[in-house]
């Protein structure tokens, strides 16, 4: 090695780079630091990591270089932005939404899917605390989730759960979490989450268990009718169904002609289900048939039946269920042998919701 370059160690390709910096540090006099392609004597090749410096030797200014093997961290390194490659292409191109969020929920990463799910852009939500997005009465379930995380009692955990879509309706979600432990402390810092959307399964969950609910209503209330176990059944029949249904109010109309021969409809039963009331008496609740528009008893008497929530209603219809201070709404026609005597009405004063096929039709 007597009088050799220490270029002779440096590959070919590398070679320019390595005569630039050090004729740069002869001539600016201060240290570099620089990776370079390396060659044994055999030809191998492999990463060095070159620094060098002045010193004074002899009474002289020399150079000093020390040279050192990095091949090993260069392929962990190489590996790492590969596989943090791949994490990027899966998670911003899943349907599934993918996030991380440290101790605090601060969210750090979110996938485009977010935007499909939520509504949101990914700049958007991102620096966000997770638990500004979810249905506050699920809170506690999460926090909960997460302590057990922190404290180590499992590594991962699923939970169900709402959420809040930007334009304010209620998404349900799945997520798998996992727990991230910092490498030096081993104290969780960070969790990995994926989340898909499972509203669809969730509306077809609670479709089945109010079918089962209007089912078992009816076939009690069938009962009351079939039997002589009360002299006067309407009234618990209506009670029935209306509690089977979750309805608010619950009501029955027998349609009359007045002289002109319009339609008159006059109430024959009233339930509310704040107090479970049944009457046969004139109410001032303000869900009164009498009040419904012309338009719906010429509907009713042709024997189509009504249904639907406030919004998806027409103005002049929205007005007048303001005035009855409905919500959402369902009216089927009776008819007695044949013909067309009044009609059953449910109202929900309290929310917008709309009636399953299986709940008319029953």
């Amino acid at each position: 090695m007597n009088g050799g370059s220490v270029f002779r160690f440096i590959a070919p390709e590398s070679v320019a780079d390595a005569q630039r910096d050090f004729a740069g540090l002869r001539q600016e006099r201060k240290g570099v630091m620089r990776t370079y392609t390396g060659i044994t004597a055999r030809g191998n090749r492999f990463t060095v990591e070159v620094l060098g410096n002045h010193i004074t030797y002899g009474g002289r200014v020399a150079v000093i270089i020390s040279v050192r093997d990095v091949s090993k961290r260069t392929l962990a390194e190489e590996e790492l932005k590969r596989s943090e490659q791949l994490y990027r292409l899966l998670a911003d191109n899943s349907n599934d939404m993918i996030n991380r969020h440290d101790a605090r929920f601060i969210l750090t990463y979110i996938s485009p899917a977010v935007r499909t799910i939520l509504g949101y852009e990914p700049r958007d939500a991102l620096g966000q605390c997770v638990l500004d997005f979810v249905c506050p009465a699920d809170i506690p379930a999460i926090q909960k989730m997460h302590t057990s995380l922190i404290n180590k009692d499992a590594e991962s955990a699923t939970l169900v759960y709402r959420m809040v879509h930007k334009d304010g309706h209620v998404v349900w979600l799945e997520s798998m979490v996992h727990a991230i432990p910092d490498p030096l402390t081993g104290a969780v810092s960070e969790f990995y989450n994926v989340t898909r959307d499972i509203t669809l399964r969730k509306n077809a969950e609670e479709n089945a268990h109010r079918r089962d609910r209007v089912l078992h209503g009816f076939a009690t209330a069938s009962e009351f009718l079939l039997t002589d176990r009360l002299p006067d059944p309407i009234p618990r029949v209506l009670a029935t169904i209306g509690e089977a249904i979750g309805a608010d109010i619950a009501y029955i109309y027998e349609e009359t002609r007045s002289p002109a021969g319009s339609h008159v409809p006059e109430r024959r039963f009233h339930w509310v289900a704040k107090t479970g009331e049944t009457d046969t008496t004139p109410s001032s609740h303000q869900a009164c048939g009498e009040q419904f528009s012309r338009e719906w008893a010429e509907q009713l008497a042709s024997g189509v039946w009504v249904t639907g929530s406030r919004s998806r209603f027409p103005e002049s219809i929205r007005e007048m269920l303001d005035g009855m201070g409905v919500r959402s709404i369902l009216i089927v026609p009776i008819h007695v042998r044949d013909q067309y005597w009044g009609f059953i009405g449910f109202s929900d004063t309290r929310t917008e919701r709309i009636w399953s096929d299986t709940e008319i039709e029953i």
